[in-house]
């Protein structure tokens, strides 16, 4: 006989808030473990109101140009791994690998524009600006915002001093565990039925989540970064190019993409001491080559307000450099910084201190209480369902065109599969911090010629989220196999998605339908080729609708037959989202999948 528990027949009386510390030190490195225990004291949890609060603080490499640096635009992604087991740390009740890809989907895809700047005030998530709005039709980003950034310092007026960790600030961060137990929960979680909770994390390596701006790379939304004025900062017909043999110490940039005003120095994302080249915006063609083969090294910034006819422009002064490159520079080149993107490696880090775990502790009846201790005294159980979620993993190499692969899951109460192609391409710290080099989400970058063909508002899109996103890389069709069955009857296209310029309905529909059984808001969809994934629902019943996969042959074809072969070999990240019972007894705990 079993007490079902549930928030609903339970009576709340008060709350409180406690901070409970990690156990194992003050501060962590990259792909260090937290640990943290939560006592049997706190008797009942409210789990979505309990969040992880820390600091984190980056750090530049030493001996290498400053850039500005940030987390990626989803902080959650710190979290690579997350372990939750009783208190005796004998059962293991809850266990998500590979949380930072399931968070990252959760982001993009369950998400407006109120969640996005709650996001950004409690987790440090990264958010679109006005300020630093493009004018070139690039698409929005939350990774190029120089006024409200909390991890470096905003500026103010005119710049001479090189950018360094002093820089940097101390971020404040309160992430919520998107867990069964924790954020995902709907009920009030008996903690003194587990003898407590014993919490492990594991930290994400700090080239996975730390990236530079946007709007100062050659490879990702190019036209975004500073435009390519004069040498002299007068308006046309008087503005001059700089041309092939010419030498000067400084140039103006346009005020393009919101570069103009008295602020316009505090917009620049450029700092003092970056290393920089130019390249024209329309094809990324491969950066100009100065004369002595070396980058521009930024020592001043300053804003020339007697430049454009008193309007005001944005003088960037440099080492004396001879332009060699056999054209003249125009207006259709950009500056894009070389510190992250020539190197062959860029060591930044980040160390994340003052780790506590705040619980919402609640008190309850106590004649509610008491008689629900007075059942399990009598034999009877605590039976506790969460919604939880398991991570089976395949690859396949760039060279498959058609693959199978079978999940073996004993889920006896499955939501929905939702599958992320990730690219298991090795790179660099240098090109996950810069996107230079990686995968392609949509346009040309530099290693290619212009495709005129394809006119994409950004002109480069690469991805600086390698480590937890998924990649279409021309899949053109899909399909699920469930005991022998195909489904659904006819395979699920994505031949448009691939093309990289166009949208394929019936994908985006099952799609839909697949995050709402994996309880994610299926709110937004423009992340759909930056972050791309797919699946399938196992109930047309949505949220209340459950398959049993004991036993069951659940397999996923996936079809690479366009004309332009995959480029890169891909890991499944295979999440199966199904409805985890805990059964709570006086002496023992049963996990039943």
């Amino acid at each position: 006989m079993s007490a079902y528990w549930s928030a609903d027949n339970s009576v709340r009386v008060g709350e409180t808030k406690i901070s409970v510390p990690s156990e194992n030190g003050l501060s962590y490195s990259p792909g260090q473990k937290v640990q943290i225990f939560v006592d049997p004291s706190s008797k009942y949890i409210d789990g979505r109101e309990c969040y992880l609060d820390f600091n984190v603080q980056l750090k530049l490499p030493s001996g290498k140009a400053p850039t500005r640096l940030q987390l990626d635009k989803c902080s959650s992604v710190l979290l690579k791994n997350i372990r939750i087991y009783d208190g005796s740390r004998g059962q293991l009740l809850e266990e998500i690998a590979d949380y930072s890809t399931y968070v990252a989907v959760k982001y993009d895809y369950d998400k407006d524009k109120n969640l996005e700047n709650l996001r950004a005030l409690r987790e440090g998530c990264a958010v679109h600006q006005p300020d630093n709005r493009g004018t070139y039709g690039t698409t929005k980003t939350g990774m190029a915002n120089t006024t409200t950034n909390p991890y470096f310092k905003k500026t103010t007026g005119n710049q001479s001093t090189a950018f360094s960790d002093s820089d940097l600030l101390n971020a404040k961060v309160c992430l919520p565990l998107h867990t069964g137990i924790f954020a995902n929960s709907d009920t009030i979680f008996p903690v003194m039925m587990t003898s407590g909770l014993y919490i492990e994390i594991d930290l994400a390596e700090a080239s996975d989540v730390i990236k530079q701006l946007d709007s100062v790379l050659r490879d990702s939304r190019t036209g975004l970064n500073p435009h390519f004025h004069s040498l002299n900062g007068r308006e046309s017909p008087n503005a001059n190019t700089w041309a092939n043999g010419t030498e000067t110490t400084s140039l103006y940039v346009a005020y393009e993409n919101n570069l103009k005003g008295s602020n316009s120095v505090d917009k620049f994302p450029f700092v003092v001491g970056e290393t920089m080249k130019l390249c024209r915006s329309d094809n990324n063609g491969s950066g100009t080559t100065f004369h002595g083969g070396v980058d521009l090294t930024i020592s001043q910034i300053n804003l020339s307000a007697s430049a454009n006819a008193s309007v005001g422009l944005v003088q960037v002064f440099f080492q004396n450099a001879s332009n060699t490159t056999g054209v003249a520079i125009d207006t259709n080149y950009v500056l894009y910084s070389t510190a992250v993107a020539d190197q062959t490696s860029y060591d930044a880090t980040y160390t994340v201190s003052n780790v506590n775990l705040i619980v919402s502790q609640v008190k309850l009846d106590p004649k509610y209480e008491s008689g629900m201790l007075q059942k399990v005294r009598e034999g009877k159980a605590i039976e506790f369902d969460i919604h939880s979620l398991t991570n089976y993993k395949h690859s396949i190499l760039a060279s498959d065109r058609q693959a199978t692969f079978q999940i073996f899951a004993t889920n006896s109460r499955a939501k929905s599969l939702l599958v992320v192609p990730q690219d298991s391409s090795v790179y660099t710290s240098a090109q996950k911090i810069s996107g230079s080099g990686t995968y392609v989400i949509a346009g040309t970058n530099y290693t290619n010629a212009c495709e005129t063909s394809k006119n994409y508002e950004d002109t480069c899109l690469a991805s600086t989220r390698s480590a937890y996103t998924g990649v279409c890389d021309e899949l053109s069709a899909i399909q699920y196999q469930i005991n022998g069955k195909r489904v659904p009857s006819r395979e699920i296209s994505t031949k448009k998605i691939a093309t990289k310029n166009s949208i394929d309905a019936f994908h985006i529909y099952e799609l839909e339908k697949t995050l709402d059984n994996s309880m994610i808001a299926p709110k937004s969809f423009s992340e759909f080729r930056n972050n791309f994934v797919f699946g399938r629902g196992f109930s047309a019943g949505g949220q209340n609708g459950v398959l049993d996969l004991r036993g069951k042959d659940l397999a996923v074809n996936v079809r690479y037959l366009t004309s332009t072969p995959p480029t890169v070999g891909k890991l499944f990240q295979s999440f199966v989202f199904h409805i985890r019972r805990l059964v709570l007894k006086q002496d023992s705990i049963e996990v039943i999948h």
